[in-house]
C-alpha cells in the first residue's frame, strides 16, 4: 500500500508545529509548506517554499492553514490587508495550482475560526452560536467569511472541510503563556467584569478533528473546533488561578485594553459563545471537553 501524501501550507505556524510531527507519526508522508527555509532530516517530510516545489506530486490530502497571526500588530489599514491577503490569496494560488496537477486530493481540510460569529453588542451573551449562526459586518467576521469564500468557491470540483478554530490551548505556543502570566505572577485576573466568552480547544482536540475528518468524512462542511464547555473569562482566570495554586490580586480594567488595542481589544473583551454542534452530531469525542482537564494536562 502506497504512504498517503498530505500537503500543509501554513506548516510552520503554531498548529503546524504541533500537525506535522501527527501526521508522521501516523505514517502520512507531509509535504510542509512554508515562506521560511527549512531542512528536513526525517523521510517522509518534505519542507518547500513555493507550490511549484511539488508539481508531479499525488497529493491524496490538503490541510489549508496559512495565514498571519491575527494577534500580532495593531489593526490598521495596512495590517488589515495583511492579514486578509495572507488567507485569501494564498488559499487561491492553493486552489490555482491543485487545478493544475494531473491527480486531485481526496479531501482538503480548510482553516477559518470563531471570529466568523463576531461579537455580542449587547454583552449579554445569552446565545451559543453553532455553525448555522449569522456572521457580522466587522473586521474579525469579515476576514474569516472572506477566508472561508476562498475556498468554498471551490466546493463543486473537491470536498471541502471548514474548521472554525477557537482559541488554541497548548504546552508551547500560542496565547495561553501570555493568558497565564498575570494570573502566575498575580499581577491581576479578570478583566473588566469577566462575562466575556474564553472560547477555546485543546490542541489535542485540533488534531483529533483533522484525523477525524479525514477518516470518516462526515457530511457536514463547516465544524466549529471549539470545547463543548462555555467559559467565561473570570471562569478561565479562577481554573488557572486553582491550576498554577495561586490567587490573582487585581481586576484589569477594560478601558486599558481599548486605549492599547483599539478595535483589536474585541478579541480578549467580546466575543460569543460557540458550541462545536456538526462535531458532536457527527460522532467525535472531545480529549479534553472541560477547561480543568485541559489546564491540568497543560500544566502537569
Amino acid at each position: 500500500m502506497l504512504t498517503p501524501t498530505v500537503l500543509v501550507t501554513g506548516a510552520s505556524g503554531f498548529i503546524g508545529s504541533y500537525l506535522l510531527p501527527d501526521l508522521l507519526e501516523r505514517q502520512y508522508r507531509v509535504i510542509a509548506l512554508s515562506r521560511h527555509q527549512r531542512v528536513s532530516h526525517q523521510a517522509n517530510l518534505h519542507w518547500i517554499q513555493d507550490l511549484q516545489q511539488a508539481n508531479g506530486e499525488v497529493i491524496d490530502y490538503v490541510i489549508n492553514l496559512a495565514g498571519e497571526s491575527i494577534g500580532k500588530g495593531r489593526w490598521t489599514a495596512r495590517r488589515k490587508q495583511q492579514l486578509i491577503d495572507s488567507r485569501v490569496q494564498t488559499s487561491r494560488q492553493l486552489f490555482h495550482w491543485l487545478q493544475q496537477q494531473r491527480q486531485q486530493p481526496q479531501l482538503i481540510i480548510s482553516g477559518s475560526a470563531i471570529g466568523y460569529y463576531g461579537i455580542d453588542e449587547s454583552e449579554r451573551w445569552t446565545k451559543i452560536c453553532d455553525e448555522t449562526a449569522a456572521p457580522q459586518a466587522i473586521f474579525m467576521s469579515e476576514l474569516c467569511q472572506q477566508w472561508e469564500q476562498a475556498a468554498l468557491a471551490y466546493k463543486e470540483q473537491y470536498p471541502i472541510k471548514i474548521i472554525r478554530l477557537g482559541v488554541v490551548f497548548a504546552k508551547k505556543g500560542g496565547i495561553l503563556p501570555q493568558m497565564l502570566q498575570p494570573i502566575k505572577w498575580r499581577l491581576a485576573g479578570k478583566i473588566g467584569h469577566g462575562r466575556q466568552p474564553v472560547t477555546w480547544v485543546h490542541i489535542a482536540d485540533v488534531l483529533g478533528t483533522i484525523e477525524f475528518l479525514m477518516r470518516h468524512r462526515p457530511a457536514a462542511q463547516i465544524f466549529n473546533v471549539v470545547s463543548p464547555e462555555q467559559i467565561t473569562q473570570q471562569q478561565f482566570v479562577e481554573c488557572a488561578a486553582h491550576c498554577l495554586q495561586v490567587r490573582p490580586l487585581l481586576t484589569a480594567p477594560s478601558m486599558a485594553f481599548k486605549c492599547l488595542m483599539g478595535e483589536q481589544s474585541q478579541l480578549i473583551l467580546n466575543g460569543q459563545f460557540v458550541q462545536p454542534k456538526a462535531l458532536l452530531n457527527a460522532g467525535y469525542h472531545f480529549h479534553y471537553p472541560t477547561l480543568d482537564q485541559a489546564l491540568q494536562q497543560i500544566l502537569a
